[in-house]
């Protein structure tokens, strides 16, 4: 039994306009999607959110986003993240087309659950005695798995 989805993307040739991936790699936590938007093209109307925050990563090209009366500059390997209740829209630069990803989740309630933790959902279950097949026999990798064992627990 496939416990994963798969699908492969060919940026060069994207579809314009917005490619949600909901249903293609069955997302039931989180909600993606790609935009392509052709050189001097947007968005047509402001939107925002109940509850969803947002993330944009900008893939290629360049353009800008309105978040609630200011415009803020967007190039390739930006990473913006937006507020549910900001309303926004993004548009590609007249000169360039903007590529980039949007994802959406809802807020993590109960979590982290630790308050060190760097993740925001902190429910990862390490099997410490289970190495991937490029780490197994590797003495190194066994002992810095125990360094980060002891660390996580508070046994160090």
């Amino acid at each position: 039994m496939m416990n994963y989805d798969k699908k492969t993307y060919d940026f060069v040739n994207f579809p314009n306009w917005l490619t949600f991936l909901r249903d293609e790699i069955n997302l039931t936590a989180l909600g993606m999607s790609f935009a392509r938007l052709p050189a001097g093209k947007g968005y047509t109307y402001l939107h925002k959110h109940k509850k969803q925050e947002e993330v944009y990563v900008i893939l290629q090209g360049r353009g800008v986003i309105y978040l609630d009366g200011e415009i803020v500059e967007l190039s390739k390997g930006d990473v913006l993240r937006v507020n549910p209740e900001v309303f926004r829209a993004l548009k590609a630069d007249d000169e360039s087309e903007l590529v980039c990803m949007i994802i959406g989740a809802l807020p993590a309630d109960g979590y982290p659950k630790h308050k060190n933790s760097r993740a925001l959902i902190d429910d990862g279950i390490p099997d410490w005695d289970r190495l991937p097949p490029w780490c197994e026999g590797n003495k190194k990798v066994i002992e810095l798995n125990k360094k980060i064992r002891a660390e996580r627990e508070g046994t160090n």
